[in-house]
């Protein structure tokens, strides 16, 4: 019984040796191994720990290559994680890019639509302006017009009126005259002053004081038949001139009335062409403020919601970047500790054969 129990202690020790010779080989190896790391010396001490726990070698290499398996399953779940994240991110920037360029663009045109605007409105301002001012000389000019034609119309008719008046006092005198010449021829003597006071009185009234023949007869002191008969010739030139001016009167009137109608029609015809186009400059006035406006509102809206989208697109850019270099970074590791566990687990794999 004794030799038995010894041969199984002899055993144990033997068993024990050989594993911890291996276990020595194992960390030597790992040791040398070219990439080394934090991860690699837990990895190291992980495998002494399960070698010195475990007598079968297949045991720690089973181990091994689990955390191989899991490391490799983590990879390729935080490859489709990543590519799920990375494209949703791609998404979101390119429809954001596709926004802020068409937000760009369209500010761009606004400005461009807004200044051809201002400039329209500030000719058509001049141009009303400039149609104001016509309009309101082509009121004067047309009031001018009215006021002249009733004017002279008002002339002819006191004219006509005062030749009437004239002509029948030239009659009148005229026929007195002649009562007076046919009164007198007889004897050829010189007429009384006292009808020659009431002949000068007479013509005074009925030719006005200045007229050349109140003059002639307020100087002429010799009123005999012959200087009588002269002043009657002169005073039947002056009423047939009168009666012929008044003769001449409708068809002048008619003249200066119907070039009156005639320059009336043609600035009333300006005046509507010219109120026709003021009228559609006020229009399109209005119109071009509308739109200038609206395109005003639409461009304070973009100025608001670019600088948004461009702070938000560059928030993806830098979330896109954050997520890709973490990619970037734990693949590397886990790739780097892949390689590590393969290299142990070849390294420990070794010691089957022995």
């Amino acid at each position: 019984m004794k030799q038995v129990i010894f041969l199984v202690l002899l055993l144990t020790l033997t068993l024990q040796t050989s594993l911890q010779s291996k276990v020595d080989v194992v960390m030597a190896q790992m040791d040398k191994m070219a990439i080394k790391n934090e991860f690699s010396k837990q990895l190291a001490g992980l495998i002494e720990l399960k070698m010195l726990q475990s007598s079968y070698v297949e045991e720690v290499l089973k181990e091994i290559k689990g955390i191989r398996d899991q490391l490799i399953s983590d990879q390729t779940v935080e490859d489709q994680e990543f590519a799920k994240k990375i494209g949703q991110l791609n998404v979101e920037i390119e429809i954001l890019e596709i926004q802020t360029e068409k937000l760009a663009k369209e500010l761009q045109r606004l400005n461009q639509q807004i200044a051809d605007l201002n400039e329209d409105i500030s000719k058509l301002i001049g141009t009303q302006q400039s149609q104001e001012k016509q309009l309101s000389t082509l009121n004067s000019k047309e009031e001018d017009i009215r006021n002249q034609y009733k004017s002279e119309i008002e002339t002819i008719s006191q004219r006509t009126t005062n030749n009437i008046k004239s002509i029948d006092g030239l009659n009148e005198m005229i026929a007195k005259l002649q009562q007076a010449v046919f009164a007198e021829q007889s004897k050829t003597t010189v007429l009384s002053q006292q009808h020659t006071k009431q002949y000068v009185d007479e013509l005074a009234n009925s030719l006005g004081p200045n007229h050349p023949i109140t003059a002639l007869v307020s100087v002429t002191t010799k009123f005999d038949v012959p200087t009588v008969t002269r002043i009657i010739q002169l005073l039947e030139n002056i009423r047939d001139q009168r009666i012929q001016e008044n003769a001449g009167a409708n068809e002048y009137v008619a003249k200066v009335t119907q070039s009156y109608e005639v320059t009336l029609k043609e600035v009333t015809e300006v005046r509507e062409r010219l109120s026709a186009d003021y009228s559609r400059t006020l229009i399109t006035l209005k119109r071009r403020n509308e739109e200038n406006a609206l395109s005003t509102k639409s461009r304070n809206q973009i100025q608001k919601d670019l600088p948004i989208a461009l702070d938000l697109l560059q928030q993806y850019r830098n979330e896109w970047e954050i997520v890709q270099s973490n990619y970037n970074l734990r693949s590397a590791k886990r790739e780097n500790e892949v390689k590590i566990i393969t290299q142990a687990y070849t390294i420990v794999a070794q010691q089957v054969k022995v």
